[in-house]
């Protein structure tokens, strides 16, 4: 589990780094069925995030979880924070700056968006990698 902390606090010191760049440059969620003004992004982070970070109480949760992670590591955590970087992958995702990042690269946005990308899918794998055994163990057992 210590791989899963590393890779957590990587991952969360990039989406910092993303929220304090989105709120500097204004950069508002703008997803398929939601945009935001450039004007609102500060207010924003506290409801839904920005165009390149998720939401304050998101990032709070998930550096609530890491902490736990390091001082009483469990399975359900585990998992928890695998399920948060499979929803940080789909948020980054659904950003339209996220794809206009990969369409036209630039020095600040692009390192960004890619290392949360990459960070959040080892996130993902450390934290649901084994969950299945676990899982079918489970119900053997309880069959027996």
């Amino acid at each position: 589990m210590k791989a899963l902390v590393s890779v957590s606090l990587a991952e969360l010191l990039v989406q910092l780094l993303a929220a304090r760049r989105a709120i500097r440059d204004r950069i508002p969620y703008d997803t398929p069925f939601m945009n935001g003004k450039p004007e609102n992004v500060a207010r924003d982070m506290w409801t839904v995030g920005s165009g390149l970070s998720a939401p304050w109480p998101v990032l709070a949760a998930h550096a609530a979880g890491t902490v736990l992670l390091m001082v009483r590591p469990r399975q359900g955590l585990k998992r928890a924070m695998g399920w948060l970087g499979s929803v940080y992958i789909l948020g980054i995702l659904w950003e339209h700056a996220s794809r206009e990042s990969f369409q036209h690269p630039d020095r600040e946005t692009t390192p960004l968006i890619t290392g949360g990308l990459f960070l959040s899918a080892v996130m993902a794998t450390l934290g649901l990698r084994g969950s299945a055994k676990l899982r079918d163990r489970r119900v053997t057992t309880a069959g027996r």
